[in-house]
């Protein structure tokens, strides 16, 4: 892993500004996190963790994307959560017992710049900032909340009524609920994206030429064109 250590300090708070956790923190406080924060420049597929490693601290995505996934036995990848700019991920063995481990696998899935904050330095700031420890909290019940639907579509939905939800998700975070035809690129590629919602690439595949052939959305590579946003949601 490469350490961006050049980074300026003001650059620093700025960025730590822009992560949602730390948004309401003073300045000064903001440099006290920043002194004790690393940010790491990493290339595309670099290991952040791997399963079962000893805990050493969290991490916050800066630039690019990052998923957290498990292996089967058989090596086939299931991700559980895909993490934009702004997002943690690895805070939950944070507040585990000081032998913990790292749950699951995360990987960068292109150019990417990372925070990594050391539990033995950020358990004591935590402390003295409850506020952040408010904010973490409401993370953790989001990603139930969506680990929740990912399951009942796993185990209740076929593939096209998961291919229309994940649509219709990521149109909401771009900002764009009721925008005409509106365009999104998708942050994973079709291999990717198969694995997040529980199936293959062939059965993701035929799931993309039935929404296109039904002229409910268009598809040039990653990008995604939504025709007739109305049916999309009557999939779901």
């Amino acid at each position: 892993m490469g350490d961006g250590g050049g980074e300026a300090h003001e650059s620093a708070r700025d960025r730590l500004r822009r992560v949602p956790i730390f948004a309401e923190l003073e300045d000064d406080d903001l440099d006290r996190l920043a002194g004790l924060a690393r940010v790491l420049d990493l290339r595309a597929k670099e290991m952040l963790f791997h399963e079962g490693e000893p805990y050493r601290g969290m991490f916050v995505i800066l630039s690019g994307l990052a998923v957290v996934y498990k292996l089967s036995g058989e090596g086939r990848m299931l991700i559980l959560h895909v993490c934009r700019p702004g997002d943690p991920l690895a805070e939950d063995p944070l507040w585990e017992a000081p032998e913990a481990r790292y749950p699951s696998h995360a990987r960068v899935t292109r150019d990417s710049e990372v925070m990594f904050l050391p539990r033995e330095r950020f358990l004591p700031f935590l402390k003295r900032h409850p506020e952040v420890c408010w904010e973490m909290l409401k993370g953790f019940a989001t990603r139930l909340r969506e680990l929740s639907q990912q399951l009942e579509g796993v185990t209740l939905r076929e593939v096209t009524a998961r291919l229309a939800r994940y649509l219709e998700s990521e149109l909401d975070k771009a900002g764009l609920p009721d925008a005409p035809s509106p365009v999104l690129i998708l942050p994973l590629a079709k291999g990717s994206l198969a694995s997040f919602l529980g199936t293959v690439h062939e059965t993701l595949s035929r799931s993309f030429a039935r929404l296109i052939r039904e002229r409910i959305v268009s598809v040039d590579g990653p990008r995604v064109t939504v025709l007739d946003r109305e049916r999309l949601r009557r999939l779901i």
